[in-house]
């Protein structure tokens, strides 16, 4: 708490602006004035000829230095007070920084570590490891990785008992597969702060999404073919790498194909938070396209970076959306697609793993 404080404390006086920090620039100049014993003297011209004034903290004019001595001293303790009551305020505040890990031999920077100061709060650090269902680099287990996030809401329901929801801030960030991924964004949803961060593998460090929006964004197709008769579709989003509808066909034969393809996509052109949030608004618009025409279930083909999959997740409304299970791709074996995610949405109390 005390490294916390003193902490909180530097960032105030170096890197905010506050009413407190204002009055403590203020009156300690002057404190520092009448200490020292300097004589002061300013000419004012006037139509009647320069006006000077001037004083002595040594001299005569002691009085006058006394008072100002005690409104420089007023000034500056209203200031202390001041930052040491936003200080005390933004001290109640929480920063939940949920990472997950599911890559093998992990040893890269913690997501923590890169949590920017612009976020009020104290942190605490939640790391979601999945890598016990990974040989090579690749899922085997599934089960076991969905286990360890289905006890990720007790947890975060635990982290924010007793704190007003204004108080709470969440920085996502991860390296796992696309399901769990998306899963991660529907339990923490868009309720609360969230910055959400990614990874750059060129410069191995987690990074804001800082960059300029380029304008680009999906190209939607197929929405004119599912009609009310309709109730299962396949959703098809290549955002970084294609999604190819021969291999979506292998485990989803007969279902309308739906595809939002980005335009001049490719693994770094993600990197704007304005652009994410116009992609999301994209996917988010289609989804409710489709739920208006009576689809009730959506099959979720998704390459995309780790940022903007978990983007997708926030937003997915809980209550008012079709149900949606997200595949995991696996060029290696046969089935493409082996395995899915139902996610907790549309009266499913608990994430399913759907085994093909």
């Amino acid at each position: 708490m005390i490294k916390y404080f003193v902490r909180s404390f530097i960032d105030w006086i170096f890197r905010r602006r506050s009413v407190g920090v204002t009055l403590v620039k203020i009156g300690a100049p002057l404190l520092a004035v009448v200490l020292v014993g300097l004589t002061v003297g300013v000419t004012i011209p006037t139509t009647q000829g320069p006006y000077f004034f001037s004083w002595d903290s040594s001299g005569s004019t002691g009085a006058i230095s006394w008072a100002v001595f005690i409104i420089a001293s007023f000034i500056v303790l209203l200031g202390a007070f001041m930052i040491i009551r936003d200080i005390l305020q933004e001290s109640r505040k929480k920063v939940i920084v949920i990472e997950a890990r599911g890559l093998r031999d992990w040893q890269g920077q913690p997501l923590a570590s890169a949590v920017p100061s612009s976020i009020p709060g104290r942190p605490e650090q939640v790391i979601v490891d999945l890598r016990q269902g990974v040989v090579d680099g690749q899922i085997v287990s599934p089960d076991a990785a969905l286990r360890r996030l289905a006890s990720l809401p007790d947890d975060i329901a635990r982290r924010c008992d007793g704190l007003d929801r204004s108080d709470i801030s969440f920085v996502l960030g991860g390296l796992a597969p696309v399901p769990f991924l998306f899963l991660l964004g529907v339990i923490v949803d868009d309720e609360s702060r969230t910055l959400i961060m990614d990874w750059e593998r060129k410069k191995h460090a987690w990074r804001e999404l800082a960059e300029e929006d380029d304008g680009k964004r999906f190209m939607v197709t197929g929405l004119d073919a599912v009609n009310a008769d309709i109730k299962r579709v396949a959703l098809c989003v290549s955002a970084s790498y294609d999604v190819l509808e021969a291999d979506v066909r292998i485990v989803e034969a007969g279902v309308p194909i739906i595809k939002m393809e980005l335009e001049g996509r490719s693994t770094s052109s993600h990197w704007s938070e304005t652009k994410q949030q116009q992609l999301a608004q994209q996917f988010l618009d289609a989804v409710m396209s489709l739920a208006r025409q009576g689809v009730t279930e959506i099959s979720l083909f998704l390459a995309a970076p780790a940022s903007l999959t978990m983007r997708l997740g926030t937003l997915y409304d809980k209550r008012n959306l079709p149900r949606v299970e997200v595949s995991q791709y696996e060029q290696s074996d046969p089935k493409r697609f082996p395995w899915a995610v139902r996610m907790p949405v549309a009266g499913l109390p608990h994430a399913e793993l759907a085994q093909r």
